[in-house]
């Protein structure tokens, strides 16, 4: 017989989901590489407990070995953001980059041993590399130099015998995704300049490969300021897969090199959907050649993905069912021309790295979860995908879209006639997107019994290239609109308490909660801004290389005077208009952030100290963009939760 609930109010839940569990046994796993020859499957993941160092483990079965010694941490910091830390060579082994020293390294999977190819620069950065297909002593690489006022970033090759890096391609402002072919003999990237951002407008080109060095080179697709081009992946056949937005969504294409004929790939029923993705890091893996006849595609469909096997010759589309809703950056990997290893998160599931065989892809292997501790399905509560229509901005009638996630414990039950207090979680980007995997620092909260909602507003990804357009010149505006139009939506429907709803969000989502907070102040009961813009013209002038020009787009129409600018970046810093805040803030933010500096919240609480209002900074030294290290992510989490229980309770 069921045990009798206990009655007791919204967010005051005792739950098996603590701080600790979060903090020190949810792994980050940040990307996947496979050795075909041998079936290898090695993984890459963040540890909290390791001050969120990068290790590597090689999965043999549901077994995961240490490989890579515990002095080096394999993680990059190309435009801050880094990815593509590692790749395996012809031979087997792994090269990739050590972020204590930036310095280049091949690590031997058997022996464990680890060599040094290039020394260690502060100022010099290395990402996405692409080892030669025959010649394991060589590799193309993604440099970013700072040794000079101005930045610069080009595709280096890497020599392991000379051990020395040598300039092949520069004059564009960004590159990713250098790769040789099949045979060696041509190369592939995509460049793009200031001030696209690499989903707004970049290019993809194509050059021979010979005596080391890149022959005359030839654009493929791609314009600035209107067609970006993202993935680009070498088939067995020696042709090249790439993916452009020229429709408006993320499409695929296939480029035959000897007669420049280029295929759009129609995958019959995904022609609306983004089978590309934001790509925020280097290193993107989530569309594969898995044998000379099929490719594995990831689609993202209202922030949703999936995966489908493509058959060339045959043209035929299946959706695989693997029941996973969110894959993002150096997720898929090939193990064989029958298997592929995956990182991927399902609803009711943290995020986890599985072994796929196409012949029974419904029985997915896990090799190894995110989560180091098994929660009861009691106390997990599963994500809805929502609709909801505008009832604020300019926009009307239109919809907007995000995640909602009900309280759940099978413990408890609330007090009859009461609603759940709610947390609206306002995604970093702002292009990116909320999806509706599990995240243990969401159950964390629907365990206490608090509603979590992560809003997609205007501009996010996953909904195609014109939604992802449709917040240029109002950010700032609509993403604080479509949050308060969300929340009226739920409480028309009696889902959660409308008087009762506090407002997180990282980065460009802790400026939304800023700016909501000023726009209205008395719709939300209290804020919580990780690393939150407050002040846009510094932001302007202190960010680094990789977004110096995004802000601009996101703020400013293209006729805009100077005078019209200087009144957007004023209208629109919530430091400006901290006299509108009448609700307790919360401010958590690393001394290191390069993206948006710690001089950003020390402004906005001095500001609103000096206005005598409630707020809180808290600084977590050693942390950059995001909190990494365990004992910082814990005092994160019991800093908001404190700041929700005397505003929402």
């Amino acid at each position: 017989m069921a045990s009798q609930k206990k009655v007791a109010p919204y967010g005051t839940w005792t739950s098996p989901i603590t701080t600790d569990i979060v903090a020190g046994s949810n792994l980050s796993l940040a990307a996947v590489h496979t050795d075909p020859k041998s079936g290898s499957i090695y993984l890459i993941e963040g540890r909290p407990s390791e001050k969120g160092r990068n290790a590597i483990v090689q999965l043999k079965g549901t077994e995961s070995i240490d490989i890579l010694p515990k002095e080096y941490n394999a993680s990059s910091k190309v435009h801050e953001y880094g990815g593509g830390a590692a790749a395996i060579d012809s031979a087997g082994n792994i090269i990739f980059t050590d972020g204590n020293t930036n310095g280049v390294f091949v690590l031997s999977p058997a022996s464990g041993e680890v060599t040094e190819i290039v020394k260690g620069d502060s100022k010099l950065r290395f990402a996405d590399f692409s080892p030669h297909p025959t010649d394991s002593s060589i590799a193309l690489a993604v440099q970013e130099d700072h040794r000079d006022k101005v930045v610069e970033n080009r595709v280096m090759v890497i020599d392991g015998k000379t051990k020395e890096a040598r300039v092949v391609i520069q004059g564009a402002d960004f590159y990713s995704h250098p790769k040789f072919s099949p045979d060696g003999k041509r190369v592939s990237w995509v460049q793009w300049m200031h001030p696209d951002m690499p989903w707004t407008g970049s290019e993809l080109y194509v050059a021979e490969w010979k005596d080391g060095a890149v022959g005359e080179r030839k654009k493929i697709a791609g314009k600035a300021r209107e067609e970006c081009v993202v993935q680009p992946k070498w088939l067995f056949d020696g042709s090249l897969m790439f993916v452009s937005d020229n429709t408006g969504f993320w499409q695929v294409y296939r480029l035959e090199i000897e007669t420049d004929k280029v295929e759009h790939l129609i995958l019959e029923g995904f022609e609306d959907a983004d089978l590309g993705a934001r790509e925020i890091i280097l290193g993107f893996s989530m569309n594969i050649p898995l044998n000379e006849t099929e490719l594995i595609i990831t689609y993202t469909k209202e922030a949703t993905n999936g995966v489908i096997l493509y058959n060339l010759p045959k043209k035929t589309t299946t959706e695989l069912p693997l029941g996973l809703v969110h894959i993002f950056g150096a997720a898929i990997s090939r193990v064989s021309d029958t298997q592929f290893a995956i990182i991927g998160g399902e609803k009711t599931n943290p995020e986890g790295l599985y072994l796929v065989d196409i012949a029974k892809p419904s029985e997915k292997q896990l090799l190894k979860s995110c989560s180091g501790v098994e929660i009861s399905p009691s106390y997990l509560s599963p994500a809805q995908t929502i609709t909801f229509p505008r009832t604020h901005g300019n926009d009307l009638p239109s919809n907007s879209h995000a995640i909602f996630i009900p309280p759940k414990n099978d413990d408890f039950s609330a007090p009859e006639g009461t609603l759940p207090p709610l947390i609206i979680f306002i995604h970093g980007g702002p292009s990116s997107h909320a999806n509706p995997a599990l995240t243990l620092a969401a159950q964390y909260f629907t365990s206490r019994g608090y509603a979590y909602c992560y809003v997609n507003h205007a501009g996010s990804m996953g909904y195609g290239r014109k939604y992802r357009e449709s917040l240029n010149y109002y950010w700032g505006i609509k993403d604080c609109e479509d949050a308060v139009s969300c929340l009226e939506y739920l409480s028309k429907r009696k889902m959660i308490d409308g008087t009762k709803v506090g407002i997180t969000g990282g980065s460009s989502g802790g400026y939304t909660v800023l700016n909501g907070m000023c726009m209205f102040p008395t719709t939300f009961a209290a804020g919580n801004s990780l690393f939150g813009i407050s002040n846009l013209k510094t932001l302007a002038s202190d960010t680094h290389k990789f977004e110096s020009h995004y802000l601009f787009d996101l703020i400013f129409p293209p006729t805009a005077t100077e005078e019209e600018r200087e009144k957007v970046y004023y209208d629109r810093s919530p430091c400006f208009h901290a006299d509108k805040i009448e609700k307790p803030l919360l401010l958590l933010q690393g001394d290191k952030d390069m993206v948006v500096p710690l001089s950003q919240a020390v402004e906005m609480e001095k500001v609103l100290k000096a206005k005598g209002r409630d707020v809180k900074l808290v600084v977590f030294e050693g942390e950059g963009h995001g909190f990494a290290m365990e004992e910082n992510i814990r005092r994160s989490i019991e800093e908001e939760e404190a700041l929700w229980r005397r505003t929402l309770l």
